[in-house]
């Protein structure tokens, strides 16, 4: 059975009894029954046990139901009973707290007991609702963010501490309109809040604090999330701060790293101070003077701390003094307007920045200073050797004319005498006239050599597009002769067309072919094959033939002038021709070698670039020509 504890309020005694008999009727209670007559009494029996339900009657000796309420406010279930039907009086005890009114002259137990069960689950359903808003009112108290709720017309319905403080408005209430707060206007919040969908919004409060707002629809209006973000402001505009700097530094960094003159060191530090350091910087090089938008004062006060201090603050002139050295040497002066602050790492990378600049400015002036001096030096010994070389070769076709003519008269002379007195003359006499005459013929060969040479430093024909194919041809064609005679036969490739020197190249071919043919195996008819390939911006030619062959211990002798393999009387020649072709394939840009080719003979090779050097393409690298006594020494 449920427990139910009553109790009755009354001062009439019979309706006392009514109430008893009828709360005694009910069968699934058990009802312990308390009863006064006055409403002192029942006040201070609420102080010890508070009952389940009041039973109070509208009318007491000392005081009135009402007022009974109004002071005592007792934690129950209340009935108030009256001998009138008064609604006015219905009206008040329901106002007061009390969760029913009845009629005496209308009560029966059916009516006592459902309107009993009413007032109890009423006092119970309004009691667990007062503790939700109590504990509603905690939570939203606690919250340290703020929380509003607000109606249709954006009337605060609700809000806590939080959001009061966070809104710099103390005295906002629930039934306030939250737009009455009239900086939030100016804010995305409205047009948020107006949507009716939700969404978020930045806030500026008039005491520079940053919030975040978060709608949200609800039930019955829409609920504001707010929380400050000015922490997090502060952070990131830090960070952003810093990132600016490390740009900055980067940026400047970068700039010195390309400056080459102590000038443009001057003007990089001094344009990246204002946004760097947030302050203003001159950078003075030794021996120079301030600038002079400085004011007089200022001037003065910076003279004499430049002139007799090691650094450091000028108070009077309101700049920061850094003298910079090198070694001891003084490299620059930086001044740094003073902000008040004491310097930072910011501070020490930029000046170490600027010093690193300065000194590496400073090297890169002394190279170049010397790389002047250096180039008038070496412009005045190419003109001294340009000099020299037409000197040399006027001596060397000078010197191939007089030589030549003793060489004649010698030559001449001999044959005369082995024509008219052979027959007086011994085996002997006649064996030292052919050596005369022999040796006369090689000199005047070699003095037709060195020529050769000399003229290799002749710009008589410049560079031309030369198609190589015509110039092979025409080659060949002054070899008929000796094609005929040994029996040869050249076949020649598709070769390109190029930018080079054709009277060069023309004795190049003559030589490289002429060798070929001239060097072959007795019994056996040379065979020469001439091709080129490209590989990539180069040409690669290739000259094999079925000769007697280079030892592979002699593939680079060959090319040193004046180197033979052979005697004069197995084969003819003074040892210069492979030495020229050298010397014209280097001119080029190219280079040339022997390889041993799978079979017999010699397999030549020299490469030639695309495009010629660009620095006098047709003048060959060579050493002017060497006195025309040291070169008769090297014949063997």
């Amino acid at each position: 059975m449920r427990p139910l504890h009553v109790l009755v309020v009354d001062d009439s005694p019979e309706d006392t009894a009514t109430y008893l008999r009828y709360l005694r009727s009910w069968p699934d209670w058990q009802v312990t029954i308390s009863q006064t007559s006055l409403g002192e009494e029942a006040a201070g029996m609420l102080r010890g046990t508070v009952p389940d339900l009041i039973l109070l009657d509208y009318s007491l000796p000392d005081m009135t139901g009402i007022e009974f309420l109004h002071e005592v406010r007792p934690d129950c279930a209340v009935i108030v009973l009256t001998g009138v039907g008064d609604e006015e009086i219905a009206v008040q005890a329901m106002r007061a707290g009390a969760q029913d009114y009845l009629v005496k002259g209308r009560l029966t137990p059916d009516t006592l007991r459902r309107s009993a069960l009413s007032a109890l689950n009423t006092h119970q359903l309004s009691r667990a609702l007062e503790q939700a808003r109590t504990q509603q009112a905690a939570l939203l108290r606690s919250i340290t963010d703020g929380v509003l709720l607000v109606d249709e017309a954006l009337n605060i319905v609700n809000l806590n501490p939080s959001a009061r403080h966070l809104l710099d408005a103390d005295d906002l209430r629930a039934g306030t309109p939250l737009l009455s707060l009239a900086w939030l206007n100016a804010t995305a919040l409205p047009d948020v809040l107006q949507g009716g969908e939700g969404g978020r919004a930045e806030l500026h409060t008039p005491r520079d604090r940053w919030l975040q707002a978060r709608v949200f629809p609800a039930d019955q209006g829409q609920t504001v999330y707010l929380y400050d973000d000015t922490a997090r402001r502060a952070i990131e505009t830090r960070e952003r701060a810093h990132a600016q700097q490390l740009n900055g530094l980067y940026t400047l960094a970068a700039t010195l790293n390309a400056a080459r003159t102590r000038n443009e060191v001057q003007r990089a530090v001094q344009d990246a101070a204002p946004d760097l350091l947030n302050t203003d910087a001159l950078l003075l090089l030794p021996g120079e003077p301030l600038p002079t938008p400085l004011p007089a004062p200022m001037d003065a006060a910076l003279l004499g701390h430049l002139r007799g201090g090691p650094g450091g603050a000028a108070p009077e002139s309101g700049w920061q003094v850094t003298p910079l050295t090198h070694d001891g040497e003084p490299v620059g002066t930086l001044l740094l307007r003073a902000t008040g602050e004491q310097p930072g790492p910011l501070m020490a990378t930029y000046t170490q920045l600027l010093h690193t600049a300065l000194v590496r400015a400073a090297l890169l002036e002394r190279v170049q200073r010397d790389r002047a001096t250096l180039e008038d030096r070496v412009l005045a010994r190419t003109a001294a050797l340009e000099r020299s070389n037409r000197d040399l070769e006027q001596f060397a076709h000078v010197a191939s004319h007089d030589l030549k003519e003793p060489l004649r008269t010698i030559g001449s002379f001999t044959q005369l005498l082995q024509g008219r007195y052979a027959t007086q003359l011994d085996a002997r006499a006649q064996r030292y006239m052919e050596i005369i005459v022999d040796g006369a013929q090689r000199m005047s060969t070699l003095i037709d050599d060195v020529l050769s040479i000399s003229r290799l430093h002749a710009r008589a024909t410049l560079p031309t597009r030369t198609d190589l194919n015509v110039l092979v041809r025409d080659v060949l064609g002054q070899l008929q002769a000796l094609l005929e005679e040994t029996g040869g036969h050249v076949e020649v490739g598709p070769l390109p067309t190029l930018t080079l020197n054709p009277t060069q190249f023309t004795q190049l071919f003559l030589n490289l072919i002429g060798n070929a043919l001239k060097f072959h195996r007795p019994g056996v008819p040379p065979r020469v094959h001439l091709n080129a390939t490209q590989v990539g911006n180069t040409w690669h030619f290739t000259l094999l033939d079925n000769g007697i062959g280079v030892p592979a211990e002699y593939a680079e002798r060959v090319f040193v002038i004046f180197q033979r393999l052979h005697t004069r009387e197995q084969y003819a020649g003074n040892g210069i021709g492979l030495a020229l072709c050298r010397r014209i394939v280097e001119a080029r840009g190219g280079r040339i070698w022997l390889e041993k080719p799978s079979g017999d003979g010699t397999a030549l090779h020299f490469s030639l670039p695309d495009q010629p050097p660009r620095a006098d393409p047709d003048l060959p690298s060579v050493a002017p020509p060497q006195k025309l006594t040291d070169l008769a020494r090297q014949q063997d």
